[in-house]
C-alpha cells in the first residue's frame, strides 16, 4: 500500500469516527411508523365492529363517545410496535433517563415552559384568535361525552397518560432524535414540531410551539421523562377546562 492509499483510510477512518453509525436506518425507521400505523388501523377496525354491534344491540353510541377507547388503542399499537423493531428500542436506550428530576433546574424549566405555552396559546386564541379553543369539543366529539365517573377516568387516561407518552415517543423521540442526530438540531425541531402542528387539526399554530418547547426540553434535560411529564401536565390542565366548558353549555 503506498502512501497514498494509506491517507485515504486514514480519512475514511477519521470520517466514520466522526459519524458513528446509529442503531436505526431509514429503511426500519419507516417500517417501524408503518408498523404501528398498521396495528392502529386494525385494531380500531376490530373495535369499530365490536362498538357498533354493541351500539345495535343496546342503543348506545359507543362509536361516537369511542375516541378515548381509540387513543388507548394507540397506545397498545406503539407498544406492539416497538417490542417487534429491536432497533426502535436500541435507539430509545438511555432517552428514558429519571436523573433530571434530582436536579432543581428541572423544575425552573417546566414552570419556564408552561408559562411559555400558556402566553403562547392566550395570544394566538385570545389575541390574535387564529385558533378556537374550544374547537377541540367537536375534533373529539366531547359535546355528547357522559360524565359517568369510569368514563371521565378513561378520557384522563387516554388524553393525559397514553397520548403524551406516545406522542412524546413518537415526535420527540424518534422524529426529532432520528433527524437531528442524522443531520442536524434544526432539522429535527423543525420537521417534528411543524409534523406535530399539522397533525393537531384546528390548532397547528399552538401546537407547533407546543411541539418546539417539547424538543427544547427533551434537549436541555437529555431525557424523554421531562417532556412527558410537561404534556402530562399540559394536557390534564386543557382537559379539565375542556369538560368544565362542555359541563356548562
Amino acid at each position: 500500500m503506498d502512501l497514498k492509499d494509506e491517507n485515504v483510510v486514514t480519512k475514511e477512518n477519521v470520517d466514520s469516527e466522526r459519524e458513528p453509525q446509529l442503531p436505526l436506518g431509514w429503511g426500519k425507521y419507516i417500517l417501524f411508523f408503518l408498523t404501528f400505523f398498521g396495528f392502529t388501523i386494525v385494531l380500531g377496525i376490530i373495535v369499530g365492529i365490536i362498538f357498533a354491534i354493541i351500539d345495535y344491540a343496546n342503543g348506545s353510541n359507543l362509536l361516537e363517545e369511542g375516541i378515548t377507547y381509540y387513543l388507548l388503542l394507540e397506545g397498545i399499537a406503539i407498544v406492539l410496535a416497538i417490542l417487534i423493531f429491536k432497533s426502535v428500542r436500541n435507539f430509545l436506550k438511555g432517552a428514558f433517563s429519571f436523573k433530571p428530576l434530582k436536579q432543581g433546574k428541572t423544575y425552573l424549566f417546566l414552570l419556564a415552559a408552561f408559562v411559555i405555552n400558556f402566553v403562547a396559546q392566550f395570544l394566538i386564541m385570545n389575541v390574535f384568535q387564529l385558533e378556537d379553543g374550544t374547537g377541540q369539543v367537536d375534533t373529539f366529539a366531547l359535546g355528547d361525552i357522559s360524565f359517568h365517573w369510569l368514563n371521565i377516568f378513561f378520557l384522563y387516561l387516554g388524553f393525559t397518560i397514553v397520548t403524551p407518552i406516545k406522542e412524546e415517543i413518537l415526535y420527540r423521540g424518534l422524529l426529532h432524535g432520528f433527524l437531528a442526530r442524522r443531520y442536524h438540531f434544526l432539522i429535527g425541531l423543525v420537521v417534528s414540531s411543524v409534523i406535530f402542528g399539522l397533525l393537531h387539526t384546528g390548532h397547528v399554530f399552538s401546537a407547533t410551539i407546543s411541539g418546539v418547547i417539547m424538543v427544547l426540553l427533551y434537549r436541555f434535560s437529555q431525557s424523554l421523562i421531562i417532556p412527558i411529564l410537561f404534556h402530562i401536565l399540559w394536557n390534564m390542565y386543557a382537559v379539565t377546562g375542556l369538560l368544565l366548558y362542555v359541563n356548562n353549555l
